[in-house]
Order: structure tokens, then C-alpha cells, then sequence
């Protein structure tokens, strides 16, 4: 199981290098439980992509799904820039690591 998880968190690592490098997204944040620090060896990644407000979301959830691959256990959510400060998407902004 530890040597899952490390490899879940490589290819997380990797995954975000190229999700970085791609330009799909202004900005990435890791949310959830491994933004706060309390995962359990069974936790997934949690990630909010912004994007820009004439971007169309579905494209780059759909586009970010195809770069990871089936490696890396993964929760997508594309926000456009306008909807960060919607008081729906605050308490899962609350805690967030960036990125890039």
C-alpha cells in the first residue's frame, strides 16, 4: 500500500509539471484533504484549475482528464476566474496549496 501511495503521489507530481507547462490553466491549486495536511493513504487529489472567463470548462476539465492518464487518482474542477469569489466555491478554496 506505501509503495502505491508514493507512486500516486509521483505521478501526481508529474502530472502537475505538465498541466503547468501546458497553458490549460492561469492558475492550479491542490484542495481538500491533501491541501490541509490530514489524507489518509486512501485520499485522492483534489484539484482546482482557473481558467479565464471566456474559456470553456468543459474543454479543459475534458483536456485535463486526457493529460493525466488513468495514473493518478483525481478530482477536477474548472473554475473560470469570475466564479472565485462565488460563496459556493469559498469553503472549498478555503484551504488550497498552489500549484502553479
Amino acid at each position: 500500500m506505501a509503495r502505491r501511495v508514493e507512486g500516486y503521489v509521483k505521478a501526481f507530481e508529474e502530472f502537475t509539471k505538465e498541466l503547468c507547462a501546458s497553458n490549460l490553466a492561469e492558475e492550479v491549486y491542490l484542495v481538500g484533504s491533501r491541501a490541509r495536511g490530514d489524507w489518509a493513504s486512501s485520499s485522492d487529489f483534489n484539484v482546482v484549475v482557473v481558467v479565464g472567463d471566456r474559456v470553456d470548462p468543459i474543454d479543459v476539465a475534458t483536456r485535463v482528464r486526457l493529460l493525466k492518464g488513468k495514473s493518478v487518482p483525481l478530482d477536477v474542477v474548472v473554475l473560470r476566474r469570475g466564479e472565485l469569489g462565488d460563496p459556493v466555491y469559498a469553503e472549498m478554496l478555503r484551504y488550497v496549496r498552489r500549484v502553479c
